[in-house]
This record gives structure tokens, sequence and C-alpha cells, in this order.
């Protein structure tokens, strides 16, 4: 009772009309007292009080409690006004200040509220505390699980569609193979949509192996807590990828499999029956010979310096113009601005949400502490506005995920299709799969001194093969050796790697 805006309006209007002062303004704050910083009606009562100097000589609130719970941060604010000419005062907890022993009350009235919020914050952290012993995450899942409940209405996370993907970072960041960077840009091309820093924080993150850290608090050291939660990757892999990040195992790939005198291994199939070519080296009298023959035994065998002459030349084909590339540019500069600004809106919406979803739980705790709210019916209103919550912040950590640099990306896939020779040919055996792997997918058939696909992408040929100016497709092949089809892979392409 007494806490609501209506009820409050109502009971200063009533104030004013018994003591004959004349409402100015009324200002309605839904949002927390525990600061004036983030009280945006709070702010433009300041504001109004400034732009009409003279006019206000009363600030009128219902309890001590609405007009701040924070002490020194009440008293500095009381001051500020003081120098303006205006008293602040609360209806149903007056104060004379003309009495210097008022003050006594003054300091009671602001430090209970403030006192409140110091108990509900440790009584918060303690129930945190003690449902982490209990091996239970809380907060936001992490990325590759997702939030749900148990049979008691308790939260816990559960795997999600993004787990594999989680597995598989672990997995190859185990061998040693990959540089963070290198591997943080493969995994966000097959989905796993993080920053640099949130995906190296995932790679030190135990909740993976199925515990959950507890940080120290006071005298109480740090722990690891077994969860109850399942796991997606095993303590022994965890602990693998622990040492290779820490610098503490190193893996060299096996010569036999990665050569730099065979890039395309891997990414050619046989004329003839479909296979995958495989590559080797025979020996002269004095020196080496490189091919690509294939492993089911086909008479096809091809020279490596002619898969990759004419491979090298094919690229320099079917680069994207400069015009053509500053056009789609411009076209999806347009496109990313206006996405951004409506996800923006959606997160400024939610937090707004957010925000009246906490107070309306601390009001409804104050009542509990007030008698003025029964146990079972506060456990309903608590548990539907936490669910809420969580709810509104797991839909905020979303919206933030998708801010990934978009044009960073962008710009760098028009840069690479327009020089695609370029960057193939003087990038490391690391940088040329990795150009292979984005833009090839489907693997490529050389036959007769040509490059073909399994079918065309028609959005990179359109792109490589418009006219001049901007027309139809040439009727002729762009592509002199051969039809192509550059697949892009999903999510766009990878920014350079320290090789390219």
């Amino acid at each position: 009772k007494g806490t609501s805006i209506p009820f409050q309006k109502e009971r200063l209007y009533q104030y004013c009309t018994l003591t004959g002062d004349n409402p100015v303004h009324y200002f309605a704050e839904d949002y927390s007292a525990k600061n004036f910083e983030n009280r945006p009606e709070f702010n433009k009562l300041l504001n109004f009080i400034k732009s009409n100097k003279g006019l206000v000589q009363k600030l009128m609130v219902l309890r001590w409690d609405r007009f701040s719970r924070n002490a020194p941060e009440a008293y500095n604010m009381i001051s500020k006004l003081a120098k303006l000419g205006i008293e602040v005062n609360a209806i149903e907890q007056p104060i004379d200040f003309g009495i210097p022993e008022q003050k006594m009350m003054l300091s009671f009235y602001l430090t209970i509220p403030e006192v409140e919020n110091d108990r509900r914050a440790m009584n918060t952290i303690n129930g945190i505390r003690k449902n982490k012993r209990q091996g239970r995450f809380l907060g936001v899942a992490p990325i590759g699980y997702k939030n749900e409940r148990d049979g008691q209405n308790k939260p816990i996370i559960v795997k999600s569609e993004k787990a594999s993907l989680v597995r598989k970072s672990f997995e190859l960041c185990a061998t040693g193979n990959y540089p963070t960077e290198t591997l943080w840009k493969k995994m966000y091309l097959e989905g796993l949509t993080r920053s640099k820093n949130q995906f190296w924080r995932m790679l030190r993150n135990p909740i993976y192996c199925g515990q959950i850290g507890l940080k120290a608090y006071r005298n109480e050291p740090e722990e690891i807590i077994q969860g109850i939660h399942e796991s997606i990757v095993n303590e022994t892999l965890f602990k693998d990828v622990q040492n290779v990040l820490e610098g503490k195992k190193k893996v060299q790939l096996k010569r036999s499999l990665i050569r730099e005198e065979f890039p395309m291994r891997g990414f050619l199939i046989c004329n003839s029956c479909g296979g995958n070519l495989t590559a080797s080296c025979s020996k002269g009298r004095n020196e080496k010979y490189f091919y690509y023959h294939c492993q089911n035994g086909c008479k096809e065998r091809i020279s490596t310096e002619t898969v990759h002459t004419t491979f090298t030349q094919w690229l320099s084909d079917i680069s994207m113009k400069p015009q053509i590339g500053q056009l789609y540019l411009e076209v999806m500069k347009d496109i990313f601005k206006g996405n951004e600004k409506e996800r923006d809106s959606e997160i400024i919406k939610l937090f707004l949400e957010l925000s009246k979803t906490e107070d309306m739980l601390d009001k409804a705790t104050r009542k509990l502490i007030n008698d003025e709210l029964d146990k079972e019916s506060y456990n309903r209103i608590k548990d539907t506005l936490q669910k809420e919550t969580m709810n509104l912040k797991v839909r905020i950590s979303e919206l933030k995920e998708t801010e990934s640099g978009f044009m960073e990306y962008l710009k760098y896939g028009v840069t690479l299709l327009g020089n695609l020779h370029y960057y193939y040919s003087t990038s490391t055996l690391e940088g040329k799969q990795m150009i292979l792997g984005s833009i090839f997918p489907e693997k490529l058939i050389f036959n007769k001194n040509t490059y073909r696909t399994a079918k065309p992408n028609e959005m990179i040929d359109l792109l490589c093969t418009v006219t001049k100016d901007f027309g139809k497709h040439k009727n002729k092949k762009v592509a002199k050796n051969g039809d192509f089809s550059l697949q892009v892979a999903k999510g766009g392409l990878e920014p350079p790697t320290s090789g390219l």
C-alpha cells in the first residue's frame, strides 16, 4: 500500500490542497531511487527548475525513500537544491529544517532504505552463492546452452543447438594447429557468432566441462563446483585446451597430410569418377616431381605446376570489378544501418522493460518486509518476475551479439573478391586453404586446363561478371577457363589472417 504512482500523486495533491500550496508541476518517476544519475524524470525535474528560476520553492515527495535510497547522494542533492532556493520534504515523514535535532530524523529516514537495499543485495549474493554450491548455474546461459527450468521450477541450463560448434572449437583448439584468432574466424563462419574476446573466454570457461566457478567472497576462498548441468566437453579435453592456450602444448601438422607443395589437396575431385584427388611426389635423378592424382586408381594425374598456374589465372579472370564492389558496399551499408537502428531501438526498449520488472520485484519485496503481502503471493510474483527478467536479459544478450563488425567483414570480402589472385598467390599455406574453403566449399574439377564446380552461385556470378555499365551478363564466359561456382561460406568472408 502507498507505493503505486497514482496513490502517491493523489496524496501529494491532497496535501497541497490542505496547505494551500500551488502545484507547479508533477513528475512521475518509474525508475529505482538508488541514484539520481539514471533517473530520466528527476533529470527533467532539475532542468525544469533551472529553466524556471524563482518559480519553485518546494519539492515534495510522499516519503523519503521515494526521493532517494542512497543517503550520501540524498544529502548532496538536498544541498544542491537548497542553493537554488528549494526545500525538499516528505509529506508522511516531514522534517523541520529549522530545528537542528530534526536532522537526526532525516538521517534515520534516509538510512533505513539504504540499509534495506544493502540487506537485499547481501541476501541476493548469499542466495546466488548457495545455489552455485549446489551446482546450479544462474544468469544468462553461455553460448552452447540455453536457460530452462527443472521439475522443481528452479533454473538450469541445457545444451542448445550451438553445443556441437562449441565442442568442435575445443577439439580443434586442443590439436594445437590453430592460433586462437584463426580458429575464431573459422568457427564464426560456421555459425558460432562470438566476438574474438568472447570466443577466447569461452575456451577458458569451465562451465563447458561441467564445472562452475565460485569467486572468493569475504573470508571464503575461490572454489570450483561440480555443476548439475550436462557438460559439452570432458575434463581431459578442457585441460588440453588450457595447455594449448598457455603455450604448454604445441602439435605440428603431419607433413604427409598438409604440405606447402599441395595447397589444393582436399579441394579437387576426379573428372572421371568424382572421387577426391590426393597428391604425391615422385623422385627423378636430380629433382622431385609433384602431382595431383585420383585416390581411387583412375588415370587422372596432373602436374601441380599446371594446376596451380591455371588456378591463379582463373582467379584473376573471375575477380570482381572495382565499380561493382563499391556499389555493393554502398547498398549493404544502407541495409545494415537500417538494421542497426532497429536493433538499438529494441535494446533500449528491452532495458526499460527490464528496469520496470526489477523495480516491481523491489516493490514486492518491500511489501513482504512490511507485512503487506503474504509469503505465498510473494513467491508467485517473484517467480513470474524473475522468469520475465531472465527472458529479457537473454533477449538483450542475443541482440547485443549481433554487433559483429559486419562492415569489417563486408569490406574485406569485397576487397578479396576484387583481388582473388593476389591474395591467393601471396598467402601462406594456411591462408590459401582458408580462401579455398571460404569461397569454394564445393569441390573443384580440373579438366583440360579448365575449372568448374557442380553448380554456379548466382550472387557471386552477378557480382563478378557484369558489364561496365552494370548491364546484363556478357554473352561469353568471363572465366575463359570454364564454368565456375563461387559458393561463399555461410556467415561471409573472414578477415585476413596473419598469413594474408
